[in-house]
């Protein structure tokens, strides 16, 4: 004679699945899900304020990135996170190196005037 549970019952209910926020949940089989990339919105904000004409590329690539996502490119959403900051640094670099070069020839002009005297044929005739 076997034991009653060696032999199961034909019509025996199965064990429920755990809940899918658990970690012993089974993933589903399908495209990687790895997690979302930053949108990279905040340098994208950063080109528009220090240098807008890179402003348009970068928040088409920023609005661009959970699209991308969502239809399972990874790649390309990260790719798209990746161009939005970069064009977010470009744009504050080429603002740094427009604000030196300003600088630098504005001390030029301030120079070369002051070395050059006061041009009394320029100045009001009252002032003499």
């Amino acid at each position: 004679m076997t034991a009653p549970d060696q032999n199961p019952q034909p019509f025996q209910a199965a064990t429920p699945a755990p809940p899918a926020d658990t970690p012993d949940a089974p993933r589903p089989a399908g495209p990687d899900r790895r997690a979302r990339p930053p949108s990279n919105v905040g340098w994208a904000v950063a080109s528009l304020v220090f240098f807008w004409p890179l402003a348009f590329a970068a928040f088409t690539h920023s609005f661009n990135v959970y699209p991308l996502w969502a239809d399972g490119d990874v790649e390309g959403s990260t790719d798209a996170s990746d161009r939005a900051r970069r064009l977010g640094q470009i744009s504050l670099w080429l603002f740094g190196a427009l604000a030196l070069l300003f600088v630098v020839v504005y001390s030029i002009m301030a120079v070369v005037w002051m070395s050059q005297g006061v041009d009394h044929e320029f100045v009001h005739p009252r002032m003499r």
